[in-house]
Formats: C-alpha cells, structure tokens, sequence
C-alpha cells in the first residue's frame, strides 16, 4: 500500500507527498480543477510549503506527467521482453498503453494535458518523446520484417498511437453504456491492435 500524502510528509518527502496530493485532486477534479493552494492543504502544511518543491501548479502537474511517462516507458519496454516477432512486440506495446491508461488514469490525463504538451520542460520532453520513440521503433522493425507497408514510418507511427491513445480515453471515460463496465481493458486492446496491425500490413 502507498503511503497518503500526509505520511509521506511526516516522512520528510514532501515533494512526494503533493505528487501524491495532486493526483487525488486529478482524480476529484480534473487537472485543471485544483491550485497549489489546495494542494498545500491537502497534505496538512502551509501554503508556502509547495513553493521549495514546485513554482507553480503547472511545474507540479509537468513532475506528475514526467512521472507517468516514465513508468508508461517502462512498462511497454518491459512488455516487450517476452516477445520475439517485431508484429507480437508492436502489439505488446499497445496493450501495455491501454494497461497504464487504465491502471493510471489521473496520470494518463495528466500527462496529455496542455501543460504537460509543451517543450519548456527539459526532462519532460526527453521522457515523452523516449516513450513515443518506443512505437517509431517497432513500426521500423515491423517495416523491416515486411509485416508493415513501407515508407512514411512516423505517419504510420502517429496513426497507430491514435487509435490506441483514443481506446484508452474511452476505456477511462466509459461513455454511456457503449463499453459495459465488463469488457476487459487488455481484451478491447488486443481486438484494437490485432486489427491495426490488418489495416498496416503490407499488400504487395
């Protein structure tokens, strides 16, 4: 069990402890629903106290996203280990996405938020575009295994992560009743991604 921010606190982490403060307001509130104010709060010290961590809500929300991009990259690399075809690993990659969606979600919005988006943000930047590198990768290899079409790899790659980007929202969100609370996340992504993988071979 993770330990609550107050804890974290009285630990001497502060700087985890509103991590862990803002993602419950994510979760209560949305990302843009909140202030460093509230957060102060939350963890039971002053209003001053989050300014030695973070300057402003927005440079909180980027550690949080950082955070999020780093654990999504791990997974999917770890994800990949176990497989040894360049179509099984692509494939791999997209569950593992879904997964984290699912598993994370006050992550996952956070980290596709506009403050999160921007390139002012050194290490952010760096962990977000390794964890997109991770798909240009595998589109190469499933390129170079005669499994995908040839050329335009990085359109291929940015069409391939919206229809698994756009399944995972609605697998957070649960519109209506179009995706019953049963259907299993790592089911729906592996229907999606089996037939992206269709729509992406390549046809000689």
């Amino acid at each position: 069990m993770e330990p609550s921010p107050t804890d974290a606190y009285h630990h001497g982490d502060l700087g985890r402890a509103l991590l862990e403060a803002a993602l419950e307001l994510v979760a209560e509130r949305g990302p843009a629903g909140f202030t460093l104010r509230e957060v102060a709060r939350r963890v039971g010290v002053s209003h001053a106290a989050p300014y030695r961590h973070f300057a402003h809500r927005d440079a909180l929300l980027q550690a949080v996203a950082e955070e999020g991009f780093s654990a999504m990259r791990d997974a999917m690399v770890q994800a990949c280990e176990c497989h040894e075809t360049p179509q099984s690993r692509f494939q791999a990659l997209g569950i593992a996405y879904v997964r984290f969606a699912v598993d994370h979600p006050s992550h996952f919005r956070v980290m596709f938020g506009p403050h999160s988006t921007k390139d002012d943000n050194a290490s952010l930047a760096r962990v977000r575009d390794q964890t997109f590198g991770l798909l240009l990768e595998a589109v190469v290899a499933c390129q170079q295994a005669g499994v995908v079409r040839p050329g335009a790899t990085h359109e291929i790659a940015i069409a391939a992560w919206s229809v698994v980007h756009g399944l995972a929202f609605l697998l957070i969100d649960r519109p209506s009743r179009r995706i019953p609370p049963e259907v299993a996340a790592e089911e729906l992504a592996r229907l999606v991604t089996t037939t992206l993988m269709e729509g992406m071979r390549r046809r000689d």
